[in-house]
């Protein structure tokens, strides 16, 4: 299972799988309005992967406030980013989080600069102690785009592809068939911080 909690770059940067490329889609705003933080996100959250010995790489660690700090584990030790705004949503039946995009690509090195207020969002689902995370379908919504079913505009350097929705997208930009991957990212909250 591939761990992409906010960029396909964070495996090289974890040490987990060597990708070539990294995708990434952002929107130029956030789609829905932000909700409350919810307290039962809060505590540290170990990615899961088919190798259990693989379990923790990245660790997403959300306070009571929704500050989230990402932790990579990787051959020099762990690595935590810089505190960022955890921003919470529903649209039907449906959970979203995102952060601001400048900082998801500044934790992986990626000298892509999304413009200031860009976001980068995904869909959750909390279930008790697993926390579940679809990461956009980077290569489908380019076609979406490319072909005049999503507005927004497509950069494609070397083999990196970054994807920017552009507009006060409405919330049913969210219902797009295309827009999330069909492969979950799973993670589960740390034994010690289970009740």
């Amino acid at each position: 299972m591939n761990i992409r909690p906010l960029c396909r770059c964070l495996m090289l940067a974890a040490g987990a799988l060597l990708l070539g490329a990294c995708q990434m889609t952002t929107f130029e705003a956030a789609p829905l309005a932000a909700g409350p933080c919810d307290p039962a996100l809060a505590g540290p959250w170990l990615s899961q992967d088919e190798d259990p010995a693989k379990n923790g790489e990245v660790t997403l660690r959300i306070d009571t406030a929704c500050q989230l700090v990402l932790d990579t584990r990787g051959q020099d030790g762990v690595r935590s980013s810089t505190p960022t705004a955890l921003h919470l949503g529903q649209h039907g039946l449906y959970r979203y989080a995102w952060v601001d995009a400048d900082w998801a690509m500044t934790q992986f090195d990626e000298d892509h600069a999304s413009p200031e207020g860009d976001v980068y969002l995904v869909r959750i689902a909390r279930d008790g102690d697993r926390l579940t995370l679809w990461t956009t379908n980077d290569k489908a919504v380019a076609h979406a785009i490319i072909d005049g079913r999503l507005s927004g505009e497509v950069v494609s350097r070397n083999r990196d592809l970054f994807n920017r929705l552009t507009g006060n997208e409405a919330p049913a930009v969210l219902d797009h068939p295309e827009l999330f991957n069909a492969d979950p990212v799973q993670f589960a909250r740390a034994p010690e911080a289970r009740p």
